[in-house]
């Protein structure tokens, strides 16, 4: 990976917008906290992609290696990040006992947003390779 400083800090902000839009849908209803989660970070993670790519100034060669070390990279950030934050933290928070079957609880739902996360690297990778083609035709 081409700059783990920058892939730590666009993922930590996706997080965190996704965390802030989670929470503050959830008290209103749970199926609204998944519509908002499924409709607007999908955007979110996307544009996130393609500034790690813009940012990094990889080549049309080298685009697939890095998206394929991004979307691994923050795949595994997001199961590790969602474990700690609601099996261990938000129990704590609420005086409640961990929650050892979040991920099943969360289920399909949880999933879809992991093999979510590795269709927006593909589609945000194209887009980047077609901002190249559009600079190089300019």
């Amino acid at each position: 990976m081409k700059n783990i400083k920058l892939a730590f800090t666009l993922f930590g902000l996706g997080y965190l917008i996704a965390t802030i839009v989670g929470f503050s849908t959830y008290y209103i209803h749970i199926t609204v906290m998944w519509i908002a989660t499924m409709t607007l970070m999908p955007v979110v993670f996307g544009y996130l992609f393609y500034i790690y790519l813009r940012r990094i100034k990889c080549t049309r060669s080298e685009s697939i290696k890095q998206t394929n070390y991004l979307i691994l990279f923050w795949i595994i950030l997001s199961f590790l990040v969602d474990a700690l934050v609601f099996i261990i933290v938000v129990p704590i928070i609420f005086g409640n006992p961990s929650n050892w079957t979040f991920f099943l609880d969360q289920s399909p739902w949880i999933w879809l947003n992991y093999f979510a996360i590795i269709i927006l690297g593909y589609i945000s990778r194209f887009f980047y390779l077609r901002s190249l083609k559009n600079k190089l035709t300019n």
